[in-house]
């Protein structure tokens, strides 16, 4: 399992140094998009007979006009990157800001989100309960991490910045370009973000980012449990079609009708889908519902998540509701 744990950092980083060729983008491999960036996979040259692990390349999307608000957040997610070590969250590699401003870091074979959407489409089974509970149990070590070594909130904790290695042998955290400090008690930092306000996907946000309240750690607990039921569900959360939306489009009509529908479930916890049985699911379902509560002081610390979760993985073992 070595070969998927994050290298610890050494005094020297001698790869930053490396003269790094960025070939044009219709040449490398496309792993992912966002607001304003795309990442790219850039395969390495072997150097002194040594294979070298492939980087992925998270750039500029040069169909953005250039703008000083993804450049700024792109070298604070570098320098946030180079300051944290922890093998659930994605490795720092290198940063460059000369002809082509790229952040490098380690690569992962895919997202979770990746992974939801191949399953649909080769019309497979929810993840096995296992795998939910191993996702459970990875980022939820990598919150506490943040939480507490960091004193960051994540701000933006879905399927599609969840990076999987292997049949489930690691998850890894990444996408910290809209993070937010934690004071000590892991309340939102207020002095400390300045003008910087919590960033989100709306559909994962929880229901103190929709109706306004308190952020704190609790914020990415809620939808790291909506991560868990998209690993059942197998969509994304709030998209789900019931009779209540055959009604409700029979007395309006339009695409804004639609999205009204589906945003007003934002902030809510998804119902469970009907083809997942209780029994079988119980562990993950009982860490869904716990991660999804209304009220965050109701939801647990990302710590207790990893733990629940590393125990429930265990032969025979049963979560406490």
């Amino acid at each position: 399992m070595a070969e998927f744990c994050t290298p610890i950092k050494a005094n020297k980083l001698t790869e930053v140094n490396d003269k790094i060729c960025i070939p044009p983008s219709p040449f490398l491999n496309r792993l992912g998009y966002g607001t304003g960036v795309s990442v790219m996979q850039l395969v390495r040259s072997p150097k002194a007979g040594q294979i070298r692990s492939p980087w992925a390349l998270k750039m500029l999307n040069k169909r953005v006009k250039p703008n000083k608000v993804y450049t700024e957040r792109l070298q604070a997610e570098a320098d946030l990157l180079k300051r944290m070590s922890h093998p659930n969250i994605v490795g720092f590699r290198a940063f460059g800001k000369t002809k082509i401003l790229y952040l490098g870091m380690e690569a992962c074979d895919l997202s979770l989100g990746d992974m939801i959407e191949k399953i649909v489409e080769d019309d497979c089974e929810p993840f096995a309960p296992k795998n939910i509970l191993k996702v459970a149990s990875d980022i939820g070590n990598a919150l506490d991490y943040l939480h507490n070594k960091m004193q960051i909130l994540h701000g933006d904790m879905k399927s599609y910045n969840i990076l999987v290695n292997g049949d489930f042998v690691i998850c890894k955290l990444c996408d910290f370009g809209v993070t937010l400090p934690l004071d000590e008690n892991g309340v939102l930092d207020k002095n400390k973000a300045g003008r910087s306000v919590y960033y989100g996907t709306e559909a994962w946000s929880a229901p103190e980012v929709v109706h306004g309240g308190s952020i704190s750690c609790k914020t990415d607990i809620w939808p790291l449990g909506l991560v868990l039921w998209e690993m059942m569900a197998l969509m994304p959360p709030h998209t789900q079609i019931d009779d209540t939306m055959d009604k409700s489009m029979n007395s309006v009509e339009g695409s804004d009708s639609m999205e009204d529908y589906f945003s007003d479930r934002y902030g809510t916890r998804p119902v469970i889908p009907s083809n997942i049985c209780p029994v079988l699911y119980e562990q993950p379902l009982a860490l869904f519902c716990s991660c999804t509560e209304s009220q965050p002081e109701r939801r647990p610390l990302a710590r207790s998540i990893a733990d629940a979760a590393c125990l429930a993985l265990q032969p025979t073992s049963h979560i406490l509701t």
